[in-house]
């Protein structure tokens, strides 16, 4: 892993400065809208997580359509969401807002994730009686968070002393109308505790952001696990791995060298082990893995 000097220390600045009396300010004093600051030019001297004035209706639809349009330019600030992204639909129960978006909010990762879901809970915790704030994708939540309800509270007082790490993958996808497989290389920024083969993998399922790709790996499969004991990668997969498993042996043996090449891109992982459910895998359909299986492609550089 690589460090990025820029990040070391960011969250700590996110969560101390500035927002204490940010957080539970009233509507009556004017909303406002969060988003991130320009963090390729970040010193270290500015807030990570800044807002512009809002004077609109205050409602959540209303205060997500706004937040999601983007800061102006002249503002200076960056969204933090991915192109496309929509509230699908909301709910609210008691104190607690559920805000459905569309599906580019899943590929978030990392600390662009937790950025993301802060701008979403500092932006809608303004509103009356709102106190909690629960973000889903497509009607799911994430499960690679490390919390899916959050408060303006958890965004001053959590995690301030992680540093966050620079890690670069080259996820392995099925190339569109072919029985090869190509790669696209993701950067994602980590924090310390986050298990970067996990991140990975998620991404991975997700699918990729080169439309010459295509997804190899089932969209509601679950990465329940994922460890790394000297060179191997030992990653425990949801049951749906073994009920979608391809017909053709060859499709196998691609859904496997997918998910090998793309761990054993990783620094210090030369082989991957796949268990399923907590229990070792023997044979996917036709194919043997029932040893730590070495990735066969040459090792990608980004250029």
């Amino acid at each position: 892993m690589r460090r990025n000097n820029g990040w070391a220390g960011l969250l700590a600045l996110v969560l101390l400065i500035s927002l204490t009396g940010c957080a539970s300010r009233s509507h009556q004093d004017g909303a406002s809208l969060w988003y991130t600051a320009n963090l390729e030019e970040w010193d270290n001297a500015t807030t990570a997580l800044e807002s512009t004035p809002y004077t609109g209706e205050m409602g959540v639809p209303e205060l997500m359509e706004a937040l999601l349009s983007g800061p102006s330019e002249k503002s200076g600030l960056i969204s933090p969401f991915p192109e496309g992204t929509h509230l699908q639909q909301w709910k609210q129960e008691g104190k607690r807002v559920t805000v459905d978006l569309s599906w580019p909010y899943g590929d978030l990762v990392g600390i662009e994730l937790t950025l993301a879901d802060y701008c979403i809970t500092l932006t809608l915790t303004q509103l009356e009686g709102v106190e909690e704030v629960c973000i889903t994708v497509n009607g799911n939540q994430l499960p690679y968070r490390d919390r899916q309800v959050f408060t303006a509270q958890d965004v001053m007082f959590t995690g301030a002393e992680e540093e966050p790490v620079e890690v670069t993958a080259a996820l392995h996808f099925r190339r569109k109308d072919s029985q090869e497989l190509g790669f696209e290389f993701r950067v994602f920024r980590l924090t310390e505790s986050d298990s970067v083969a996990q991140v990975v993998l998620e991404a991975l399922i997700a699918g990729p952001q080169d439309e010459g790709l295509e997804r190899i790996l089932p969209a509601d499969l679950k990465v329940l696990s994922a460890r790394q004991e000297g060179k191997v990668c030992y990653v425990d997969l949801s049951g749906v791995f073994l009920q979608q498993i391809p017909q053709q042996e060859w499709e196998q043996q691609m859904v496997i060298d997918s998910l090998v090449n793309t761990l054993c891109s990783l620094e210090n992982v030369e082989q991957v082990q796949l268990l399923v459910e907590g229990q070792p895998l023997e044979w996917y359909g036709d194919v043997l893995v029932s040893q730590p299986t070495q990735s066969q492609a040459p090792s990608p550089s980004p250029t």
